[in-house]
């Protein structure tokens, strides 16, 4: 059901999405997806997507699929926003003049120059992210401070905005910018409608971290880390003592401590504060849980202490950030 059912044509945005052999089909499908998901919630084409190639021809994605290619780079003209996907396919296309000329002479077209992945080097080969704050995927770090030093790279961001360039880290990032985007566009209620029609969470927030916990915790080589971070995030509200938590992994805690600092690079009590605050984030974006009872359900068991963590981690308290940041917002 539309919640925005007035024709506002005056509004539509042109987006084009660049198109190449080996590109991450992710990285063009989801943005896409979020944008075309917003017509629907917004009951109007306020995105009118195409795709773009060089030569217009269709192009194959990383996993074999071909997309139709809309237009070719010659005859594309009014952009509002550029998206410049990533993929395997870009080690090959670093040093392409004629990629890097349409980047160039499309940019002051648009209203928004998007990479998504490791689109950012592509961006980045046209010198458009000199001196600009960007981020890219965590994998590419050495390839993007060896090859592409003017820029400013920001990579433990999962999306950054600099003037009219953004930049997310990865794949699933792509599309928390995309609907960032979308709620600059049209409002909190219009990019939680279309969060809802994806079945995904609210875009994350583009200070966080791609290295957050849950992505290093699936990622530890330690079986008994792993274990323990699955038992914390089943109760955070039980009371997660560094020698509780020693005794489940069946260390001492010592060694517990120094197995934290090389895999999550932080302690076990902190670990724990953070999960717990990710929890009361998602409670106070999603829900109109009281705070008490949020501070219970995310293991802080008290207002107080979830309003000392949030001030300390967030620099703001709990009631402000549901203000901001609540489904109930529609700003």
């Amino acid at each position: 059901m539309s919640i925005y059912p007035q024709n506002q044509t005056d509004r539509r945005r042109h987006v084009i999405i660049l198109g190449f052999d080996d590109v991450l089909l992710m990285d063009v499908a989801g943005p896409a997806q979020v944008f075309g998901s917003s017509n629907k919630i917004l009951g109007w084409d306020a995105y009118r997507i195409a795709t773009a190639t060089e030569d217009g021809r269709d192009f194959v994605t990383d996993t074999g699929l071909s997309m139709r290619a809309d237009t070719s780079f010659a005859d594309v003209a009014g952009a509002s926003d550029m998206i410049v996907p990533g993929g395997p396919g870009i080690d090959r296309r670093l040093d392409d003049l004629g990629l890097q000329r349409f980047l160039t002479r499309i940019q002051p077209e648009t209203d928004r120059l998007i990479s998504i992945c490791s689109g950012s080097l592509l961006t980045a080969s046209a010198g458009l992210l000199d001196g600009r704050k960007a981020t890219t995927h965590w994998e590419r770090t050495d390839l993007a401070f060896r090859k592409f030093p003017r820029v400013d790279w920001h990579l433990d961001e999962i999306f950054t905005q600099d003037g009219k360039f953004h930049c997310s880290a990865g794949v699933t990032t792509g599309i928390d910018l995309a609907l960032a985007l979308v709620e600059f566009d049209h409002g909190r209620r219009a990019a939680l409608g279309v969060a809802r029609e994806m079945v995904v969470f609210m875009q994350r927030q583009g200070g966080q971290s791609q290295y957050s916990a849950p992505l290093r915790a699936q990622s530890t080589t330690s079986k008994r880390l792993n274990d323990l971070y699955s038992r914390i995030e089943a109760n955070p509200a039980a009371p997660w003592s560094v020698r509780k938590m020693a005794e489940i992994a069946g260390t001492t805690e010592r060694t517990l401590h120094r197995d934290f600092k090389r895999e999550f690079s932080q302690n076990p009590s902190r670990f724990v504060e953070e999960r717990r605050l990710a929890i009361a984030r998602r409670y106070l974006e999603n829900s109109r849980k009281p705070i008490k009872e949020i501070a219970f359900l995310s293991g802080f068991v008290t207002e107080q202490r979830m309003r000392r963590s949030f001030l300390k981690l967030l620099g703001t308290l709990p009631t402000a950030y549901r203000a901001r940041f609540g489904e109930r917002c529609t700003q």
